[in-house]
């Protein structure tokens, strides 16, 4: 039974071995020997499965605590601080300078566009996953609207990391802006063909307004008028088929912008989509506003309400110009002076955006869809602003001092979009603007032209008649004088 060692049979088995012939026990030792055989591997086949069981399970602890440790990793890396985190950890006067409004201006302005847009849009308060609030999206928007490069926004400040995303919450504050705000001329000139009384007594306010620096004897107007040149990319041939016809006058590519203020430099109304080579009565008389202005001639004529604008526009009884070669101390230049001083406040409209939105700096480099919807919304915030400005005083001082030599010495930084065209030029600080306003050769009018300007000069008239009945001149020098804040004003 050595042979069976391994193998403890029972005793019946035993007994049957010893009764069993050859043959029988020859078939059982082949079968134990089978038996056996198989036992083994199948001891040792459980001996490595619990092996690699035990592997496995220490690979699969290992694999946990190395993702808990890289989750953890990953919050500590990619956390950022809420917005009101950033807000306390910034001051006042810090916060005015690098989005360009105070705290209590940005919140109101969250909270107007979180009424137009929605929460679901907006998203105010905390951060969530993979997307930031409202606020820190709009401070993104005004960072780089106030001229900010998106290169001082990547990192934990902000919790972003792609300069695309960047600007493409850039473009979502322009969206909003412009769909949160509007300008009111329009629907104000409505009101007065539909004979609406709030219409009505509004526009009078913005007559009244302009006719209080004459003692109301300059008095109609509801508007001055001009063009603006803001400086932008070449055009691709994809956008417009001759991108050469944005090319202006003063050798740079560029937006010819239309935009009528009213005295405390709100934009009334605004059409910037023409080209840089448009002279800016061309681009007055494409507009649908001077369509409807000539829809409305009777109207406007007989309430005496008037836009000024200077002698690029062609000269009606809605529009008043200066009269050309107008000699001192005469009747003339009367008329042109308070002209003058209710147009002066366009320019000083332009020039508050301008140097408040340090984006404009430079040439715009976005599509030339985008740089329309960016001029729109600048000049809807620039109206935001003045309507709840909580310090007059201090806020155009603050952008009166910003002269030329102080914003050449501001840093360089870069408005165009990522994986844009680089291009040599445009590398020198450009903060000025222009527009096309030299006087346009003088054509063949129409017969509806002459009646315009025949009923325009009737009106110059007789405002040149009221100013010099009260004695309105042109101040002389020497009654100038100065205030505190640098505003010019007039003796007796």
């Amino acid at each position: 039974m050595t042979t069976f060692s391994k193998v403890s049979p029972t005793p019946d088995f035993a007994k049957q071995l010893v009764d069993a012939d050859d043959f029988d026990l020859s078939l059982a030792m082949v079968l134990i020997a089978a038996a056996q055989e198989e036992s083994t591997k199948l001891a040792h086949l459980h001996s490595e499965l619990l092996a690699v069981a035990r592997r496995e399970e220490q690979n699969r602890r290992a694999y946990k605590k190395k993702k808990a440790r890289a989750v953890e990793t990953s919050k500590e890396s990619c956390s950022f601080p809420s917005w009101s985190e950033l807000l306390d950890g910034i001051s006042d006067r810090v916060f005015r300078r690098k989005y360009r409004m105070s705290k209590g201006q940005f919140q109101l302005l969250c909270q107007r566009i979180r009424e137009k847009v929605g929460d679901e849009d907006f998203r105010p308060g905390k951060n969530q996953s993979n997307c930031l609030c409202g606020e820190i999206r709009l401070a993104i928007g005004l960072r780089l609207l106030a001229g900010g490069s998106y290169l001082d926004l990547i990192g934990r400040a902000y919790g972003v990391e792609s300069p695309q995303s960047i600007y493409n919450y850039f473009h979502k504050v322009i969206e909003w802006i412009n769909n949160t705000f509007d300008f009111p001329l329009v629907g104000l000139l409505q009101g007065l063909r539909r004979k609406d009384r709030r219409a009505i007594a509004r526009l009078k306010e913005i007559s009244s307004e302009f006719a209080s620096d004459s003692d109301f004897c300059f008095t109609g107007c509801i508007g001055a008028m001009d063009g603006l040149a803001v400086r932008i990319g070449c055009p691709s041939q994809a956008e417009i088929a001759d991108p050469t016809c944005f090319f202006c006058r003063k050798n740079f590519f560029a937006l010819n912008v239309q935009a009528i203020c009213d005295r405390k430099k709100r934009i009334l109304w605004i059409s910037p989509g023409h080209a840089g080579s448009t002279h800016d009565s061309t681009a007055w008389q494409d507009t649908k506003l001077f369509d409807l202005l000539e829809e409305m001639e009777a109207e406007l004529e007989k309430a005496g309400f008037f836009l000024v604008g200077d002698s690029a526009y062609p000269l009606s009884a809605y529009l008043q110009v200066p009269y050309p070669d107008a000699k001192p101390v005469t009747a003339e230049d009367a008329f042109n002076f308070w002209l003058s001083n209710s147009r002066i406040h366009i320019e000083c409209a332009f020039g508050e955006i301008i140097m408040r939105f340090g984006l404009f700096w430079r040439a715009l480099r976005f599509p030339l869809a985008k740089c329309l919807d960016i001029v729109k919304a600048a000049a809807l915030l620039h109206n935001f602003l003045v309507d709840c400005r909580e310090d007059t005083a201090d806020d155009e001082s603050y952008f009166r001092n910003m002269t030329l030599s102080s914003v050449q010495a501001m840093p360089v930084v870069q408005d165009q979009e990522p994986n844009s065209e680089d291009s040599d030029q445009n590398d020198q600080a450009f903060p000025l603007v222009s527009d096309n306003n030299e006087p346009k050769p003088t054509g063949r009018p129409t017969k509806r032209r002459k009646l315009g300007e025949e009923a325009g000069k009737k009106l110059r008239d007789t405002l040149t008649a009221n100013l010099v009945m009260n004695d309105k001149c042109r101040p002389k020098l020497n009654r100038m004088r100065y205030n505190a804040l640098g505003h010019a004003y007039f003796v007796e």
